[in-house]
């Protein structure tokens, strides 16, 4: 007999991996036509970022329906990934806009490379990169608990 709760987890994951999966495969194709068609780094560069974020995120969704429970290991690994992820692409977005700017407006020579650590954007990924990092610890302890009720029962 199976488990209730599981069937149940099943039928709202299922949705979920679909969406997210299908968001990775848009954003993947968006990188590519803004880097080939229209040699816009800095929208492949945000596209490719999305790209990642959504595809871990339907692997997250892919694993809580396999093992049928949200607090296993891999799952922890990869919200980490996508908090380093996100912590790290203000950052490095800027970083690749500077880059861009610079091979583009004066043919690489001579480029002004000007980098700002309190950029708006760059702050908030940054902080919502650290929120999702504060969450995968709650999935750490959560992985305790579960291992924990395991046991007992």
């Amino acid at each position: 007999m199976k488990d209730p709760n599981v069937e149940a987890l099943n039928k709202r994951t299922r949705t979920d991996v679909i969406i997210t999966l299908v968001l990775s495969g848009v954003f993947a194709g968006n990188a590519v036509f803004q880097l080939l068609a229209r040699h816009d780094f800095s929208k492949a560069f945000s596209s490719l970022f999305l790209f990642v974020i959504s595809l871990l995120t339907g692997l997250i969704f892919t694993d809580i329906r396999k093992n049928g429970k949200p607090f296993a290991k891999s799952v922890i690994r990869k919200l980490r990934i996508i908090a380093l992820t996100v912590c790290c692409s203000g950052y490095l977005m800027q970083f690749a806009d500077c880059i861009a700017d610079g091979i583009g407006k004066q043919g690489g020579e001579g480029a002004q490379f000007v980098f700002y650590l309190d950029d708006r954007n760059s702050v908030f990924l940054f902080l919502l990169g650290t929120i999702i990092g504060i969450l995968s610890e709650i999935f750490v302890y959560g992985h305790y608990l579960q291992k924990d009720m395991d046991q007992i029962a």
